[in-house]
């Protein structure tokens, strides 16, 4: 192996999703993301979305082939004020799996929510 690194970073994070219009809607809506672009390159619709750096896939489920293949445990969204995230969150009726923001060990704290398809997704502040 040569001297650069071999794996950079992410590319995208896949989330598989029930109604592709909702999910997008919630990631741009109340999370913010940009979309990138929304493709149909075969059987399943593809929306990429970016926030930041990280960008996100939002794939159609098809055929009720729901979560066969797995399914992405959580992705973590990093914010400056975690409780003013929450409220914002709370505001939009989003499903909150944790009461409050919990606070870890170096004075961060991280809050766990639910997406429109039953992601599990996390606020993280550092």
């Amino acid at each position: 192996m040569s001297e650069k690194k071999m794996f950079q970073g992410l590319a995208h994070i896949g989330i598989k999703s029930m109604n592709m219009d909702q999910a997008a809607a919630f990631y741009s809506e109340v999370l913010g993301f940009e979309l990138l672009e929304r493709i149909k390159p075969g059987d399943v619709e593809l929306i990429f979305m970016k926030c930041g750096e990280t960008v996100v896939e939002l794939i159609e489920i098809n055929d009720q082939k729901k979560f066969e293949d797995g399914v992405v445990n959580h992705l973590a969204l990093r914010v400056e004020d975690i409780f003013q995230a929450v409220a914002w969150l709370k505001e939009h009726h989003v499903e909150c799996i944790n009461a409050e923001p919990r606070e870890m060990e170096g004075g961060r704290y991280n809050f766990f929510f639910r997406g429109p398809s039953g992601e599990k997704l996390e606020l993280f502040q550092e």
